[in-house]
Order: structure tokens, then sequence, then C-alpha cells
């Protein structure tokens, strides 16, 4: 099993935002030099936090993560043109070595379409064509889209990605319509594992397996990241009283917006179901649980708004040295 970090470059707006970035980087660093697979960072526009772009992001992170992959986690693609994503993409697969990974959704938040000029009820069809247009576009050949939103005419990028055929791209699904967009289109469905309700990963992996067959992919050959929030301390005690503070913060900035009310409603249902907050011997039990769903990526956000960064590389050292051992 692979394991990545979120970068979570979200702040509060009055704090000192280079502070803040400079500890990100040494997470980075640190979390490279540990093992640690994979880094991913976050898009949102006009957000209730201060959020650096994740392109940015990801290229200033390039010579501070060593060999691990680096993706988004995700890019909010029906916000973005098409040709942007594939040039910059690639130029991202050249600078890292062929380390990227493009993440995309489609979105939720309705002062994001509004700053765009966008219908959010054309996300879906913008996300899908975006989606096609893009590998079209990585292949270097000259392309004639004649798309809905992205019409094109002998168009060809400037740049090829270095990766044949492009950075593989996963797709952040939620409801069950939207986890058979992501086999139908995306190289991996990126799962979130902080559903309040103990169903929802079988039932939904059991939508994407039926889906990837249908669509003619092999169950057995597509990777399988999941996204969850994560702290490890010597105890479970310890644990949830350095991080669940921190946590509920986050959580209720993020339940602001009202597609995201229910982190606040049911806090306490994520707690006992999702946050896996605990000791090395609690967090084997539970990804050891993951595992056997067949999950074979575990990308975690470190640590909350306000958490001393000294906690979060605490967590991260005893994770790697206590539970990395149990799946690799």
């Amino acid at each position: 099993m692979k394991f990545g970090i979120m970068a979570s470059h979200q702040y509060a707006h009055e704090d000192d935002l280079g502070k803040h970035l400079d500890e990100l980087f040494g997470t980075v660093e640190l979390a490279a030099e540990l093992g640690y697979d994979s880094v991913w960072t976050i898009n949102h526009f006009q957000s209730n936090l201060a959020t650096p772009q994740p392109i940015s992001m990801m290229a200033s992170l390039i010579p501070r993560s060593g060999d691990m992959t680096l993706g988004t986690g995700i890019l909010l693609l029906p916000l973005f043109h098409p040709v942007h994503v594939a040039e910059e993409f690639a130029t991202l697969d050249h600078l890292s070595g062929g380390r990227v990974v493009l993440g995309v959704g489609a979105g939720y938040r309705e002062n994001e379409f509004a700053a765009f000029g966008i219908d959010p009820e054309t996300r879906f069809r913008r996300f899908d064509e975006g989606i096609r247009l893009i590998r079209e576009l990585w292949t270097g050949e000259t392309v004639d889209h004649d798309g809905e939103f992205y019409p094109l005419h002998d168009a060809s990028i400037g740049i090829r990605p270095l990766t044949p055929g492009g950075p593989p791209i996963w797709v952040g699904a939620g409801g069950k319509k939207a986890v058979r967009r992501a086999a139908r289109l995306g190289d991996a469905w990126y799962a979130p594992g902080n559903s309040p309700s103990r169903k929802y990963l079988p039932e939904h992996l059991a939508v994407y397996n039926d889906a990837l067959v249908e669509f003619g992919a092999d169950p057995a050959s597509v990777e399988r990241p999941i996204g969850v929030e994560l702290y490890c301390a010597p105890s479970t005690e310890q644990a949830v009283e350095t991080a669940l503070p921190h946590a509920r913060v986050e959580y209720s900035t993020y339940a602001e917006y009202p597609a995201l009310r229910w982190q606040r409603d049911r806090f306490d249902d994520l707690v006992r179901n999702t946050l896996l907050l605990g000791s090395p011997e609690f967090l084997i039990e539970r990804i050891s649980a993951l595992r056997e769903m067949g999950f074979d990526h575990l990308i975690f956000r470190p640590g909350w708004l306000g958490m001393p960064p000294e906690k979060i590389h605490d967590s991260l050292r005893l994770f790697a040295a206590e539970v990395f051992p149990a799946f690799r």
C-alpha cells in the first residue's frame, strides 16, 4: 500500500501566509525523507480560507518532494479551459520528471461557478468534455473537436507531456452517477473516505467495479486511492486530544458552504466512522479494513487549522515508523 499526504494549503485570511507556506514546505520535505509516496494540492476560488492555487503549488513542491508523486486533489475542471490544463500539466510532467497526476472533480461551491460565469447545471457536461479533450491534446496530434463548450479546429498543444499519452487522470466523485463517470473517464476513482455512513464505501465500490467492467476496464488493473483524515499518536486518547479540536474547527469552516452543512450537523458521526485519529495499532486495524476493500493508496490530511507544525511532524514520523511496516 502507498501512503500520501494532502498539502492542505488552506489558512485563516488573517494569518501570515508566508510563514505557513514555509512550514508546509518543511512538512513535504520531511514526508519525502520518511518515504511517503505522494503529495496532493487543493483547488478553490474565492474561499473563506486563504488557498494558494494548486498548479503554482505543485511547481513549488517539485524540488522539495524527492521522488514523490505530485497531484491535484482535486482540480475543479469545469472552471478551467482544457487547453490550459493540458499545457500546464504537460509542463509539470516535464518539470517533475514524470511524477504528475491530474486529479479532477466537478465542483460544488455556487460562488465559484458564479465568479466564472458558469451555469453549475452544465458542470458535468463540461467535465466530461474537458477530460476527453485533454486526452486528445496530450497525444500531440492535431485535434478537431466539435464540442459543446470547447470547440477546436486544427489545434495542437505547444508542449507534449513527458509521459506517453499524458499523466494519469484521477476522478474525484461522491454520488453513484459520479462514480460511474469516474470509471468511464478516469484512470482511477479518488474515493472520499469521510462519509458519515459505514455503508458508503462498500456500496460505491460495487458501483465502481461494475462500471469498470461495463466500460471495458479490468478492475484488477486500476489504482485504488482514498482520501481520509488521519492523525497518529502513541495512544488513541492522545491522538484525539491533539487533533480533534483542530479538525472540528476546520470542518465547521467547510460547513459554511450549503453543500457541506452536513459536516457540521453530523460531525460526531464523522468522528466515530471516518476520522482516523489513533495509535499505530488502531490505525493499522482501520487501514487493514480499507485494504481488504481493495484500496491501495491512502492519502491523508496530516493536520488541520491551527495545528502546530511540530505536532504534524510527530504524527508523520510515528506513522512512518510504526504503520508503514505493516503494509510494505
